[in-house]
Protein backbone atom coordinates (compact mmCIF):
# COMPACT_ATOMS: atom_id res chain seq x y z
CA UNK A 1 0.00 0.00 0.00
CA UNK A 2 1.78 3.59 -0.91
CA UNK A 3 0.62 6.27 1.80
CA UNK A 4 -0.53 9.63 0.71
CA UNK A 5 1.82 12.24 2.57
CA UNK A 6 -0.13 15.60 3.14
CA UNK A 7 1.42 18.85 3.52
CA UNK A 8 0.18 20.92 6.50
CA UNK A 9 -0.69 24.32 5.51
CA UNK A 10 0.38 27.76 7.49
CA UNK A 11 -2.07 30.00 7.57
CA UNK A 12 -0.41 32.13 10.15
CA UNK A 13 2.94 32.27 10.73
CA UNK A 14 5.25 34.36 12.66
CA UNK A 15 8.82 34.54 10.62
CA UNK A 16 10.66 36.69 12.67
CA UNK A 17 10.60 38.64 16.72
CA UNK A 18 11.67 42.14 16.62
CA UNK A 19 11.86 42.17 20.68
CA UNK A 20 9.87 41.15 23.52
CA UNK A 21 10.09 43.58 26.26
CA UNK A 22 7.87 43.02 29.89
CA UNK A 23 8.12 46.05 32.27
CA UNK A 24 6.61 48.71 34.72
CA UNK A 25 5.84 52.00 32.92
CA UNK A 26 6.62 55.04 34.92
CA UNK A 27 3.64 57.47 36.26
CA UNK A 28 3.47 60.22 33.85
CA UNK A 29 5.37 58.04 31.16
CA UNK A 30 4.60 58.30 27.42
CA UNK A 31 6.35 57.31 24.16
CA UNK A 32 6.39 59.45 20.63
CA UNK A 33 4.30 58.57 17.90
CA UNK A 34 6.00 56.68 15.66
CA UNK A 35 5.80 53.40 12.81
CA UNK A 36 7.24 50.57 11.80
CA UNK A 37 6.96 47.76 9.10
CA UNK A 38 6.15 44.88 11.59
CA UNK A 39 3.23 44.14 14.29
CA UNK A 40 3.46 45.47 18.11
CA UNK A 41 0.94 43.14 20.72
CA UNK A 42 0.71 45.25 23.27
CA UNK A 43 -0.46 43.62 26.43
CA UNK A 44 -1.27 45.37 30.05
CA UNK A 45 -0.49 43.13 33.13
CA UNK A 46 -1.59 45.54 35.52
CA UNK A 47 -2.72 49.21 35.86
CA UNK A 48 -3.64 50.86 32.74
CA UNK A 49 -2.48 52.45 29.67
CA UNK A 50 -3.50 54.95 26.85
CA UNK A 51 -3.47 53.75 23.27
CA UNK A 52 -3.32 56.29 20.70
CA UNK A 53 -3.05 54.87 17.12
CA UNK A 54 -4.59 55.15 14.01
CA UNK A 55 -6.97 52.25 14.72
CA UNK A 56 -8.00 53.36 18.22
CA UNK A 57 -7.51 55.65 20.93
CA UNK A 58 -8.77 55.23 24.34
CA UNK A 59 -7.47 52.77 27.51
CA UNK A 60 -6.18 49.38 27.55
CA UNK A 61 -6.74 47.53 31.37
CA UNK A 62 -5.18 44.50 32.84
CA UNK A 63 -5.05 41.53 30.94
CA UNK A 64 -6.22 43.16 27.43
CA UNK A 65 -4.11 43.55 24.47
CA UNK A 66 -4.19 45.34 21.40
CA UNK A 67 -1.96 44.52 18.23
CA UNK A 68 -0.61 47.46 16.08
CA UNK A 69 -0.94 47.14 12.60
CA UNK A 70 2.73 47.10 10.85
CA UNK A 71 2.95 51.09 9.68
CA UNK A 72 0.43 52.19 11.72
CA UNK A 73 1.11 55.38 13.86
CA UNK A 74 0.66 55.07 17.37
CA UNK A 75 2.10 56.06 21.07
CA UNK A 76 1.80 54.71 24.49
CA UNK A 77 0.68 57.21 27.86
CA UNK A 78 -0.22 56.72 31.30
CA UNK A 79 -1.26 58.63 34.27
CA UNK A 80 -0.12 59.99 37.30
CA UNK A 81 -0.77 57.12 39.17
CA UNK A 82 -0.97 54.31 36.51
CA UNK A 83 2.19 52.59 36.59
CA UNK A 84 1.08 49.86 33.90
CA UNK A 85 3.43 46.20 33.98
CA UNK A 86 3.24 46.06 30.13
CA UNK A 87 4.25 43.19 27.63
CA UNK A 88 5.86 44.07 24.27
CA UNK A 89 6.29 42.26 21.31
CA UNK A 90 7.18 43.05 18.07
CA UNK A 91 6.83 40.48 15.03
CA UNK A 92 6.53 39.64 11.53
CA UNK A 93 3.26 37.77 10.59
CA UNK A 94 2.11 36.55 7.44
CA UNK A 95 -1.87 36.81 8.32
CA UNK A 96 -3.66 40.02 8.18
CA UNK A 97 -6.18 37.96 10.30
CA UNK A 98 -4.51 39.32 13.56
CA UNK A 99 -5.59 42.86 12.26
CA UNK A 100 -8.60 42.71 13.89
CA UNK A 101 -6.76 42.97 17.19
CA UNK A 102 -6.05 46.39 16.41
CA UNK A 103 -9.31 48.48 16.33
CA UNK A 104 -10.21 47.36 20.06
CA UNK A 105 -8.83 45.75 22.93
CA UNK A 106 -9.29 41.98 23.55
CA UNK A 107 -9.36 40.79 27.11
CA UNK A 108 -7.43 37.41 27.54
CA UNK A 109 -9.10 34.72 29.23
CA UNK A 110 -6.74 33.41 32.10
CA UNK A 111 -5.50 30.67 30.52
CA UNK A 112 -4.57 32.81 27.35
CA UNK A 113 -2.42 34.75 30.06
CA UNK A 114 -0.58 31.85 30.97
CA UNK A 115 0.02 30.94 27.19
CA UNK A 116 1.56 34.75 27.00
CA UNK A 117 3.43 34.22 29.89
CA UNK A 118 4.95 31.25 28.04
CA UNK A 119 5.89 33.14 25.33
CA UNK A 120 7.69 35.85 27.73
CA UNK A 121 9.87 32.97 29.60
CA UNK A 122 10.45 31.39 26.58
CA UNK A 123 11.70 34.66 24.88
CA UNK A 124 14.15 34.99 28.25
CA UNK A 125 15.84 31.93 26.61
CA UNK A 126 16.26 33.34 23.54
CA UNK A 127 17.43 37.05 24.03
CA UNK A 128 19.63 38.71 26.33
CA UNK A 129 18.81 41.23 28.70
CA UNK A 130 17.68 44.56 29.55
CA UNK A 131 14.38 42.74 29.16
CA UNK A 132 13.07 46.13 30.63
CA UNK A 133 14.74 48.69 28.67
CA UNK A 134 12.88 49.39 25.21
CA UNK A 135 15.99 48.91 22.75
CA UNK A 136 15.98 48.17 19.10
CA UNK A 137 17.98 45.36 19.19
CA UNK A 138 18.10 42.49 21.39
CA UNK A 139 20.86 40.34 21.23
CA UNK A 140 20.41 36.49 21.11
CA UNK A 141 22.01 34.71 23.48
CA UNK A 142 24.91 32.11 22.54
CA UNK A 143 24.04 28.95 24.53
CA UNK A 144 20.45 29.13 24.33
CA UNK A 145 18.27 25.84 25.11
CA UNK A 146 17.85 23.46 22.30
CA UNK A 147 15.23 24.24 19.68
CA UNK A 148 14.42 27.36 22.00
CA UNK A 149 14.03 30.10 18.63
CA UNK A 150 11.71 27.44 17.31
CA UNK A 151 9.91 26.90 20.31
CA UNK A 152 9.58 31.16 20.26
CA UNK A 153 8.11 30.84 17.34
CA UNK A 154 5.65 27.94 17.61
CA UNK A 155 4.36 29.74 20.77
CA UNK A 156 3.95 32.54 19.28
CA UNK A 157 1.75 30.97 16.38
CA UNK A 158 -0.07 29.45 19.11
CA UNK A 159 -0.94 31.78 20.85
CA UNK A 160 -2.73 33.62 17.92
CA UNK A 161 -4.30 30.72 16.79
CA UNK A 162 -5.77 30.43 20.07
CA UNK A 163 -7.15 33.70 20.40
CA UNK A 164 -8.28 33.40 17.16
CA UNK A 165 -10.07 30.45 17.84
CA UNK A 166 -11.45 32.24 21.23
CA UNK A 167 -13.30 34.65 19.26
CA UNK A 168 -15.01 32.02 16.88
CA UNK A 169 -16.14 29.93 19.27
CA UNK A 170 -17.96 29.77 22.75
CA UNK A 171 -16.17 29.90 25.97
CA UNK A 172 -15.39 26.74 27.66
CA UNK A 173 -14.98 26.38 31.19
CA UNK A 174 -11.19 25.99 31.88
CA UNK A 175 -9.35 23.18 34.10
CA UNK A 176 -9.15 24.55 37.71
CA UNK A 177 -6.11 22.20 37.60
CA UNK A 178 -4.41 24.94 35.81
CA UNK A 179 -4.49 27.67 38.44
CA UNK A 180 -2.08 25.22 40.69
CA UNK A 181 0.91 26.61 41.50
CA UNK A 182 3.78 24.43 40.56
CA UNK A 183 6.51 25.58 42.88
CA UNK A 184 9.23 23.71 41.38
CA UNK A 185 8.83 25.20 37.95
CA UNK A 186 9.68 28.40 39.84
CA UNK A 187 12.54 27.17 41.63
CA UNK A 188 13.65 25.80 38.47
CA UNK A 189 13.25 29.27 36.62
CA UNK A 190 14.94 30.96 39.38
CA UNK A 191 17.67 28.61 39.06
CA UNK A 192 18.18 29.41 35.22
CA UNK A 193 17.93 33.18 35.65
CA UNK A 194 19.10 33.86 38.70
CA UNK A 195 21.54 36.37 37.40
CA UNK A 196 18.30 38.95 36.17
CA UNK A 197 16.74 41.41 37.66
CA UNK A 198 13.57 39.21 38.90
CA UNK A 199 10.73 40.62 40.84
CA UNK A 200 7.53 38.96 42.63
CA UNK A 201 5.20 41.20 40.01
CA UNK A 202 7.19 39.22 37.19
CA UNK A 203 7.08 35.91 38.59
CA UNK A 204 3.36 36.04 39.70
CA UNK A 205 2.45 36.77 36.44
CA UNK A 206 4.90 34.72 34.46
CA UNK A 207 3.02 31.63 36.88
CA UNK A 208 0.04 32.73 36.32
CA UNK A 209 -0.56 33.73 39.99
CA UNK A 210 -0.81 36.29 42.39
CA UNK A 211 1.87 37.98 44.37
CA UNK A 212 0.14 36.78 47.99
CA UNK A 213 -0.33 33.37 47.04
CA UNK A 214 3.01 33.13 45.32
CA UNK A 215 5.08 34.24 48.35
CA UNK A 216 2.83 31.55 50.65
CA UNK A 217 3.38 28.81 48.20
CA UNK A 218 7.55 29.43 47.78
CA UNK A 219 7.96 29.79 51.62
CA UNK A 220 5.73 26.66 52.41
CA UNK A 221 7.90 24.86 49.73
CA UNK A 222 11.32 26.00 50.15
CA UNK A 223 11.00 27.56 53.61
CA UNK A 224 12.72 30.66 51.84
CA UNK A 225 11.48 33.76 50.59
CA UNK A 226 11.94 34.56 47.04
CA UNK A 227 14.95 36.85 48.18
CA UNK A 228 16.20 34.22 50.00
CA UNK A 229 16.31 32.02 47.55
CA UNK A 230 18.15 33.70 44.90
CA UNK A 231 20.76 34.99 47.04
CA UNK A 232 21.73 31.74 48.69
CA UNK A 233 21.93 30.74 44.92
CA UNK A 234 24.58 33.61 44.25
CA UNK A 235 26.48 33.13 47.67
CA UNK A 236 26.70 29.70 46.12
CA UNK A 237 27.91 30.83 42.75
CA UNK A 238 30.00 33.30 44.35
CA UNK A 239 31.69 30.71 46.48
CA UNK A 240 32.46 28.20 43.58
CA UNK A 241 34.03 31.40 41.55
CA UNK A 242 36.21 32.37 44.42
CA UNK A 243 37.41 29.16 44.97
CA UNK A 244 38.04 27.66 41.46
CA UNK A 245 38.59 30.14 39.51
CA UNK A 246 41.23 32.99 38.27
CA UNK A 247 38.16 35.77 38.02
CA UNK A 248 38.95 39.00 39.55
CA UNK A 249 36.68 40.27 42.17
CA UNK A 250 35.27 42.67 40.10
CA UNK A 251 34.67 40.04 37.02
CA UNK A 252 32.92 37.74 40.05
CA UNK A 253 30.42 40.92 40.28
CA UNK A 254 29.88 41.59 36.99
CA UNK A 255 29.04 37.52 36.15
CA UNK A 256 26.56 37.84 38.98
CA UNK A 257 24.86 40.82 37.63
CA UNK A 258 26.02 42.99 40.97
CA UNK A 259 25.69 46.39 40.30
CA UNK A 260 29.42 47.06 41.12
CA UNK A 261 32.27 45.49 43.25
CA UNK A 262 31.29 47.10 46.54
CA UNK A 263 27.55 46.26 46.58
CA UNK A 264 28.80 42.63 45.92
CA UNK A 265 31.36 42.68 48.53
CA UNK A 266 28.91 43.54 51.02
CA UNK A 267 26.69 41.36 50.06
CA UNK A 268 29.08 38.60 50.47
CA UNK A 269 30.49 39.61 53.74
CA UNK A 270 27.12 39.88 54.77
CA UNK A 271 25.78 36.22 54.36
CA UNK A 272 29.54 34.75 54.92
CA UNK A 273 31.01 37.08 57.68
CA UNK A 274 33.77 37.85 55.64
CA UNK A 275 35.03 39.39 52.22
CA UNK A 276 35.41 37.68 49.15
CA UNK A 277 39.52 38.71 49.93
CA UNK A 278 39.80 36.53 52.81
CA UNK A 279 37.17 33.81 51.68
CA UNK A 280 39.33 32.99 48.89
CA UNK A 281 42.75 33.09 50.94
CA UNK A 282 41.10 30.73 53.44
CA UNK A 283 40.52 28.28 50.61
CA UNK A 284 43.51 29.05 48.91
CA UNK A 285 45.77 25.73 48.03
Amino acid sequence: MDFVLKKLDNVLKISSIVNLHFFEFQNEYHTKADKHPFYELVFVSSGKLFINSESFKGELNKNQMIVHKPNEMHSLSCGKKASPVVIIIGFTCSSSKIDEFSNNPFTLSPLMVKKLAEIVKEGRNVFLPPYDIPVYDMKKKKNAPFGAEQLLENLLEYFFISVLRSTENTPTKEDSNSERLMVSEITSYLDDNYKEKITIDDLAFLFGTNRTTLCREFKNYTKKTVTEYLDDIKIKKAKEYIKNSTKTFTEIASSLNFESIHYFTRFFKKHTGVSPKAYRLENKD
